[in-house]
Formats: C-alpha cells, sequence, structure tokens
C-alpha cells in the first residue's frame, strides 16, 4: 500500500514538474508543425465542438492562432476520437505551452518504451539504450514536430514485456495504444490477438475478455469528443486522403511508394496494390515460421512491425522510430556477435544518411528494416524455441 501511495505521489510530482517547464520555461519548439493537428482537436473539444466538424474546428483554430483566414491552413487530424479524448487537456493550454508538454510526454513515452524493451539487461546495457533510443534520427525528428506515433511504439513495446509476464492490464493497454495510430498498429494488434487464441490458456481468456471490453469502452467513449464519430471519422478520412499531398504521397517513405516511383506512376494507388502484394508475400514466408514466433511474443510482435513498415504505404521518416523495437528484440534475443554488429550498422546508418542527404536519405530506412526483417526471419528459423506448457 504504502509502495503504490509512493508511486503515486512521484507520479503527481513528475506531472507537476512537467507543466512547469511547458508553462515557464522558454523553447523553440514550433506550434505550426504536426503537433497543430492534435492541438486544434483538442482546442476543439474543450469548447464542445465534435472534433470532426471541419468547418467548426477550422473557425475556431483561426480565432485561437490570430492568423488571417486566408493565410491559415487546417492541419487534419486522421486518427481515432479516444485519441483526442486521452490528450485533451492540451486544448486548455496555450499553444506553446501544448507543444512543450506533448514533447514531455512523447519523450516519456520513449523512456518507458525503453524501459520495457530492455528488462532483464544488465544494469550498464539498460543506461546505454536510453540515450542511445533518443539519438536515432527518426525519434529526434518525430519530437521536434510533435509526431504521434509514440504511442504506437510503447504500445508494442508494453506487450513484449507484458505477454511475457502474463500481465493482462499491461496486455490491454499495450492493445489500447496501438489503436492510435491504426495503420501502423492494426497489423500488430491482430498478431497479439492471434498469439491469445493460440496460447488457449486461463491468462490468454482474460487478456481477450478485458481486450474486448476496453474495445467496447473505448467506442462509446468516442461519442464525447463527437456525438457522431462511427459516420464523421470514416467521413473525414475519404475526404482526406483526397487531398493532393496524401493522393501523391509526395513525403512517404515507403517501400510500396518507391516501388511506385520506380516502376509506374508514383501514385499512393498503385502503392496500395504493391502493399498488398508484399504483405502476401511475407505472410507466406512468415508462415513457415508460425510456431516459432507463436511460442516467442517478443519476436512475433518485432517480425510484425517490420512487415507493417515493409508493407505500409502511408509511411513517413519519423514512423521508423518502430525500429527501436526490433533493435532492441535483436540484441536481447540473438547471441550472434555479427547479428549485434549488423543492428548497431542498421542504427547508425538512417542517422548520417538523414543528417547529410536529407529526405533522399529516407531510403536508407528502408534498407534497414529489409536487412533487420531478414535478420529477424534468419534468427528466428535457427531458434529452437520450446513450446510451453499452454501449446502442448
Amino acid at each position: 500500500m504504502k509502495r503504490n501511495l509512493l508511486i503515486l505521489l512521484l507520479i503527481m510530482i513528475t506531472i507537476g514538474f512537467m507543466l512547469a517547464i511547458a508553462l515557464y520555461i522558454p523553447n523553440s519548439l514550433p506550434v505550426n508543425s504536426d503537433f497543430s493537428a492534435l492541438y486544434n482537436t483538442d482546442l476543439a473539444l474543450v469548447h464542445g465542438i465534435p472534433i470532426y466538424d471541419l468547418p467548426a474546428v477550422e473557425a475556431l483554430a483561426v480565432k485561437a492562432s490570430g492568423i488571417p483566414p486566408e493565410k491559415f491552413f487546417l492541419a487534419r487530424f486522421p486518427y481515432p476520437p479516444w485519441y483526442a479524448l486521452s490528450t485533451f487537456y492540451l486544448g486548455l493550454l496555450p499553444a506553446k505551452a501544448a507543444a512543450t508538454l506533448w514533447f514531455e510526454l512523447n519523450l516519456v513515452m520513449v523512456f518507458l518504451s525503453i524501459w520495457f524493451l530492455t528488462d532483464g539487461w544488465s544494469p550498464r546495457l539498460r543506461l546505454i539504450a536510453f540515450p542511445l533510443a533518443l539519438f536515432f534520427l527518426p525519434v529526434l525528428g518525430a519530437l521536434s514536430v510533435g509526431q504521434y506515433g509514440f504511442p504506437a511504439l510503447l504500445g508494442t513495446s508494453m506487450l513484449i514485456y507484458a505477454l511475457r509476464k502474463e500481465n493482462v492490464a499491461l496486455t490491454t493497454l499495450g492493445v489500447v495504444l496501438l489503436t492510435f495510430k491504426p495503420h501502423i498498429g492494426a497489423l500488430i494488434l491482430l498478431s497479439v490477438l492471434i498469439y491469445l487464441v493460440f496460447r488457449g490458456d486461463n491468462f490468454g481468456r482474460r487478456a481477450l475478455r478485458s481486450i474486448l471490453i476496453a474495445g467496447i469502452l473505448l467506442f462509446i467513449a468516442g461519442f464525447i469528443p463527437d456525438p457522431a464519430w462511427p459516420l464523421s471519422y470514416p467521413n473525414m478520412l475519404l475526404n482526406y486522403q483526397n487531398e493532393g499531398n496524401v493522393t501523391a504521397c509526395s513525403e512517404c517513405a515507403s517501400l510500396p511508394v518507391w516501388l511506385s516511383r520506380w516502376f509506374f506512376d508514383g501514385s499512393l494507388t498503385k502503392a496500395a496494390v504493391i502493399a498488398v502484394v508484399l504483405l502476401i508475400i511475407l505472410a507466406v514466408e512468415f508462415s513457415s515460421i508460425r510456431i516459432t514466433l507463436l511460442n516467442s511474443p517478443a519476436l512475433l510482435l518485432a517480425s510484425t512491425l517490420v512487415i507493417t513498415l515493409l508493407v505500409s504505404p502511408y509511411l513517413y521518416n519519423y514512423d521508423f522510430i518502430l525500429l527501436l523495437v526490433p533493435f532492441a528484440v535483436l540484441i536481447n534475443s540473438s547471441k550472434d556477435f555479427i547479428h549485434h554488429i549488423i543492428v548497431i550498422a542498421c542504427y547508425l546508418v538512417p542517422t548520417f544518411a538523414i543528417a547529410f542527404l536529407g529526405r533522399n536519405g529516407n531510403i536508407s530506412l528502408i534498407i534497414v528494416t529489409i536487412v533487420i526483417t531478414i535478420l529477424l526471419y534468419l534468427h528466428a528459423k535457427e531458434s529452437n524455441i520450446d513450446v510451453p506448457a499452454y501449446a502442448a
């Protein structure tokens, strides 16, 4: 009891400290970057405006920003309503303070992810892992613009920990976090459900029940930010996909888009077809090691994650923050020194490539993902993972 009270006190002190920094410490974080989509959505939420009513959201955002309407651009927030509901408090703060607090929250999510991923490591290696994760360039980029992929990173890392520890609460929370960015988290979430069904034991059943209840609660909670969200959210997504920069996917850093540019017209439509073909090929190949994967949650989630990064057309370079997961899994599970060297090289190459080449260096992220995918596949194929009692 005393331990729980102490933890609660430390959390409250930390939150107070973060809020004080956000309100009173000057910084140069931009408020008109990607973060503005979340901030304007939260601003609408706290003012009682349905978050997918874009004309009403834009009118409020223009008024709050002080920018002339003809020069204002409303960045869309293409995420489910419970994401905005979980960050509503940002709408209560001035834009600059809200951007700082969001930066701090993302930083906390990075450190929590590393804490989960390095459980069981030596204290020295864990200490080294924290700054290494922070200085992976996609992480720095995502932090600086206030991007939204950190819940997916935390959710995946938490699930690797929770499934190994058979922790129902953390398993459920990890799955919930994956829903915050559906096009990244969907395949990983599906792999978790398959794994839990495959287990067929008491933990698997309890976790599935808890996830089902959480899903129902999320659906109901979605009516708070937008009473018509089952209709307005899909409609917003359809309109969002018709915007020029989305249709062309001009800044995407995904394998399907690169292949579409090299061999076809470069459109997102062609990239989507390529993505389906890639998904089928990878699914067939990885199905040959399905027993190994289903008996190792870490390898299963890491493999599903890299497949997601290879087949998802709509990816930006900051989405590759998720590579931190397979990096850690390979370092932890593989005892092959050569594998460790390759992982370190994969960590370093994109950072230098993007730093010196800018967006032209994004292709290094695709190359690294392919290398890590091959490494995970070979490691899983070579591994002799005993079948646990629940699978016997």
